[in-house]
């Protein structure tokens, strides 16, 4: 669990809950729901550091899913199989679409050393990169308040603010993420390295920043959590009349849900 739209703390205001006894079972809801979201918009809004590959063409390499930043691009320029040995420059290529988000193409320059990516080659092109619909980050307001190094394997992150953060934010300290999943005062509970980013040390007083989602998403994602959540107080009744024989990711999707969530969605082309 890394990557809610809304958090705990938000759901509980949303619904009248005061208790913590149903804590880890809303934290499980919530989860499910952004996944469903995931799904039904056919991206996602969290954001991955994560390695992905390619067949060689001649045009635009056209991605299967939204790019927030490249790392790396490579290719296997002797189409051995064996390795992808070249290295391009940030001069060889530009992210399409030029003026907006989110990125999902990666085009040659008419001005690098390159004339296209290894054209016909199969599994020929390495793309590294930070991917996902958009990166949205504020500064929390807080700082590591450890005292000392905040060490690679520390799963309890002493800050300045504990108010300024919720249950089940995912929070960025340098390049690493967490996910923030208990709270007591000052001291967060958190899972290290999640969404493909690693490890690492961090100096004591380095700032932390907070992930973001589009509002929209965030509220559909309350809105159906919401939903599902409030079956638990009434019979469960199916109107079979009224049911959609279609084969969805998200069968049951609140109409205000699927207002929402429709400006986000992304067409999918066959075989990208």
């Amino acid at each position: 669990m890394s990557n809610l739209y809304c958090d705990l703390e938000s759901f509980k205001a949303r619904m009248g809950i005061t208790g913590t006894g149903d804590d880890a079972q809303v934290l499980a809801l919530l989860e499910n729901i952004s996944r469903a979201i995931d799904q039904f918009c056919n991206r996602f809004f969290f954001v991955k550091d994560e390695t992905r590959y390619y067949d060689g063409v001649a045009g635009p390499l056209l991605l299967d899913g939204d790019l927030v930043a490249v790392t790396s691009v490579k290719t296997d320029d002797d189409a051995d199989g064996a390795g992808w040995e070249t290295t391009w420059s940030a001069s060889d290529y530009e992210l399409l679409p030029y003026n907006g988000f989110p990125k999902n193409a990666i085009a040659v320059t008419p001005w690098g050393g390159r004339s296209d990516f290894n054209n016909g080659g199969k599994k020929a092109v390495e793309v590294a990169g930070r991917w996902g619909y958009r990166e949205e980050i504020e500064d929390s307001g807080a700082d590591i308040n450890e005292g000392a190094q905040y060490s690679a394997t520390d799963t309890t992150l002493t800050v300045t603010d504990g108010t300024k953060f919720k249950t089940g934010m995912t929070v960025r300290i340098e390049s690493e993420q967490l996910y923030v999943s208990a709270i007591s005062g000052n001291d967060l509970t958190v899972e290290r390295a999640v969404n493909g980013t690693t490890a690492a040390a961090h100096a004591d007083g380095t700032g932390i920043d907070v992930y973001r989602y589009p509002r929209p998403v965030a509220e559909a994602c309350l809105i159906q959590a919401a939903r599902i959540w409030k079956r638990k107080d009434s019979a469960y009744i199916v109107n079979v009349a009224a049911a959609t024989f279609r084969q969805e990711p998200f069968p049951d999707v609140d109409p205000d849900v699927r207002t929402l969530l429709a400006p986000y969605r992304r067409i999918v082309i066959a075989g990208v």
